[in-house]
């Protein structure tokens, strides 16, 4: 796969393939930390409908949250199909992808620093404003009725780490 301004490859660390929709297009984190949205539509190239057929991958490119490393986590939230969650090593992030020319999250976290990294991360499947995010040293529950500067919940752990989390 080719960057879309064709600077050269692009590795993907995770794919989010809707299985409802016939479309060609898929939402994905590159290698690098990017979001991007995938087409795997064959579209001709030239005058006419008789020129060399291509395939044209990265539709979109979000780069505001390159850190040069791979997304630990890319999930759509399960009451708003417009919204997705990245998580990196210290941050996530929420973007809702459906705002013409707005290439930017609207939400990002304060990154965690000073304290554990993320591992992972997941939507509520019950309560559409909460969020789990799953550290080196526990679970931060984020209930965005409650507050968005800081988790609503911290469930610590002292002896193994989660590294995955679906509901």
């Amino acid at each position: 796969m080719y960057k879309q301004d064709g600077s050269g490859e692009l590795g993907l660390s995770r794919a989010l393939i809707d299985q409802k929709t016939t479309l060609p297009t898929f939402w994905a984190t590159s290698d690098d930390g990017d979001l991007v949205l995938i087409d795997w539509s064959v579209k001709s190239v030239g005058t006419g409908d008789d020129g060399p057929k291509i395939t044209e991958y990265v539709k979109f490119t979000y780069e505001s949250e390159k850190e040069y490393r791979p997304a630990l986590a890319l999930e759509r939230s399960p009451f708003y199909p417009n919204l997705l969650l990245t998580v990196h090593n210290f941050h996530f992030s929420i973007w809702k992808i459906d705002l013409e020319n707005y290439e930017k999250p609207i939400f990002n976290s304060a990154p965690s620093i000073n304290t554990a990294h993320n591992t992972c991360g997941a939507f509520s499947p019950t309560r559409p404003g909460v969020v789990f995010i799953t550290k080196t040293d526990g679970i931060d529950v984020w209930d965005f009725l409650d507050g968005s500067f800081k988790p609503s919940l911290n469930l610590p752990f002292a002896t193994s780490v989660i590294t995955y989390m679906r509901f």
